[in-house]
């Protein structure tokens, strides 16, 4: 039986990396990734930003593009995983054979586990060396710890996603049918919903007070410094802050559906990014310990570990009760 599912993934694999899909993903994913360390290091060689641990802010700018890049990833090797293999008809001939449904379905998993860490544990590192190279950055042990604990994060975000599409694909007759509703879906976490949920929060709790956007307004341009916004009184920045933090509550409950949001909670943490609205002004000042990271996020690490679960076992119940025509 495991070899059976070995030579199925180790066939998988093949295909994955000699496939110009791959290529083309993992190679956007890469010039993202610098580009988006080269622009931090930029900024504070012009003193645009400050920062004590610039190996954090720049692991932190791949974060950014990875948010966006890993579950392109996962869609790709899954959206024609299953619907592909039925819509070429190679699917019937290959369950003629003496093999098991579960077989077929654990190669492919297991290659895509094998594709998908490779291919970001590569650019994520490749991302980090050449600006390493670039500015002569010195790493810490602490550095190293979560870099590393975010490419494990990573991995298990695009696994997810792939976990997603690979659900869809089980009964999608047509890769292109498959791909558009897996797309759809990510759009729909990544884009849509971050603005349903502040739009959501704005009806719920009406708009802000005029006072409050003018707060708002002058703080920003200070770079979000809260102590003396402008000249605005204790009442009045009190104001603000309560409206803001009302709507971060609801906005952050409404996006707790996405599983994009608790990945970027988890980086977030990890790289000591603002994980709402009203922290943005202590940005960069404190980083929390990995230990404290892990305790605090433990709800979202469990949400990213069961999300891509749930929809494995989907795929296994639609699979294997599926007839093939």
């Amino acid at each position: 039986m495991m070899r059976n599912v070995f030579s199925i993934a180790r066939k998988e694999f093949t295909d994955a990396v000699t496939s110009k899909r791959l290529w083309l993903i993992a190679g956007i994913f890469l010039l993202f990734s610098i580009a988006s360390t080269y622009s931090t290091s930029f900024g504070f060689r012009i003193g645009a930003q400050r920062t004590t641990r610039l190996m954090v802010q720049i692991a932190s700018s791949i974060a950014s593009a990875t948010a966006y890049m890993a579950p392109l990833l996962g869609i790709a090797l899954a959206f024609d995983a299953i619907s592909g293999e039925r819509e070429r008809g190679t699917l019937r001939i290959l369950l003629s054979r003496p093999i098991y449904r579960e077989d077929v379905i654990n190669g492919k998993i297991v290659s895509a586990l094998a594709v998908i860490g490779l291919t970001i544990t590569v650019s994520s590192l490749a991302a980090v060396s050449v600006s390493i190279l670039l500015h002569n950055i010195s790493v810490t042990i602490d550095d190293v710890s979560r870099i590393g604990l975010f490419i494990v994060f990573s991995i298990v975000f695009s696994f997810a996603y792939y976990a997603l599409s690979l659900f869809v694909s089980t009964f999608s007759s047509k890769s292109s049918h498959s791909l558009v509703v897996s797309i759809g879906i990510w759009i729909f976490f990544a884009f849509i919903l971050s603005v349903m949920s502040s739009l959501i929060a704005t009806a719920i709790l009406g708009p802000p007070p005029t006072r409050a956007i003018t707060v708002f307004n002058m703080s920003r341009r200070q770079f979000g410094n809260f102590t003396t916004p402008g000249g605005a009184t204790p009442q009045e920045l009190e104001e603000y802050l309560s409206y803001m933090r009302k709507v971060s509550e609801i906005s952050g409950a409404i996006q707790a559906f996405s599983i994009n949001y608790h990945y970027t909670q988890i980086a977030n943490s990890l790289f000591s990014f603002a994980a709402g609205p009203l922290e943005f002004g202590q940005r960069g000042s404190t980083i929390a310990s990995i230990p404290t990271v892990l305790s605090t996020r433990l709800i979202d690490i469990i949400v990213l570990i069961v999300f891509p679960i749930v929809f494995l076992v989907a795929s296994y119940m639609v699979f294997t009760r599926r007839q093939e025509k």
